[in-house]
C-alpha cells in the first residue's frame, strides 16, 4: 500500500507558505508505516524542532487505476477519510531550499493519522466538505474542498497517467491555510463534515 500525496492544492494555503501557485501539482509519497489512527501518537523526534498539522481529505482506492478519465475517476474511489499530514517543517523548508524531497520531512513515524474510512457513498459532494482542525479545542484551520486549485476528478486522472494506483492505495489531497506548530501536549483534532475526524495527542520521542 502506498501513499501519494499532492501539496499546494489550496490557493489559500500557498500563500501562507509564500510560494507560486503550481501550475501541475506537486506530488510526493509518504510510506505506509507513518500511519496510526484515532486515539494513537503523534512522536516528534529527538531534533525536530517544528512540526505542524495538515488536515487533508483521503481518497483510498477501490480497484486498480491507471490511465483513467477525469469523468471516470471517481468510479475508481471506494471510500473517504480524513487525514492529517504532520510535517516537519523545519526538514522540509530545508530540503525545499537544496533542491531535496520532502521524503524525510513527511513520512517519519507517526506522521499520518487517518480516520476509519467512510463509503464514498456516504458524501455527497467530494467537491463540497468542510475541513477543520483543532489543536487543544482552537480552530487552527478551516477550509473548503471546493477552493482546491485541482480537483478531486481532475487529480485522479493526472495522478493515473503516471502511476498506477492500486487497490487499497490512498490519495491524499491537500490541505487548506492555518498550518501552525504543534507541541507535547497538545491533543490534535482534524475533521471533515460528513466523513469523520481523527484525534491525537502529541508527545516528544
Amino acid at each position: 500500500m502506498k501513499i501519494v500525496c499532492i501539496g499546494w492544492n489550496y490557493k489559500s494555503h500557498v500563500s501562507e507558505l509564500k510560494s507560486k501557485l503550481p501550475e501541475v501539482p506537486t506530488i510526493f509519497f509518504k510510506p505506509s508505516s507513518c500511519m496510526i489512527k484515532d486515539g494513537e501518537a503523534i512522536i516528534i523526534p529527538k531534533g525536530v524542532t517544528n512540526v505542524q498539522h495538515e488536515v487533508e481529505l483521503a481518497l483510498i482506492y477501490g480497484k486498480d487505476c491507471k490511465h483513467v478519465s477525469e469523468a471516470d475517476a471517481m468510479g475508481y474511489v471506494s471510500h473517504l477519510a480524513v487525514f492529517n499530514d504532520v510535517s516537519a517543517r523545519d526538514l522540509q523548508w530545508k530540503a525545499r531550499d537544496e533542491g531535496n524531497t520532502w521524503d524525510l520531512a513527511k513520512g517519519m513515524d507517526t506522521f499520518g493519522p487517518m480516520s476509519d474510512p467512510v463509503p464514498v457513498t456516504a458524501v455527497e459532494n467530494v467537491q463540497d466538505l468542510n475541513l477543520k482542525l483543532t489543536v487543544n479545542g482552537e480552530v487552527r484551520q478551516e477550509g473548503n474542498t471546493s477552493n482546491m486549485i485541482f480537483t478531486v476528478p481532475w487529480l485522479i486522472s493526472y495522478v493515473s497517467r503516471y502511476i498506477t494506483m492500486e487497490e487499497g492505495d490512498i490519495l491524499i489531497t491537500g490541505t487548506p491555510e492555518g498550518v501552525s506548530e504543534i507541541k507535547p501536549g497538545d491533543v490534535v483534532c482534524a475533521i471533515i463534515d460528513g466523513v469523520g475526524s481523527v484525534t491525537n495527542p502529541v508527545q516528544s520521542e
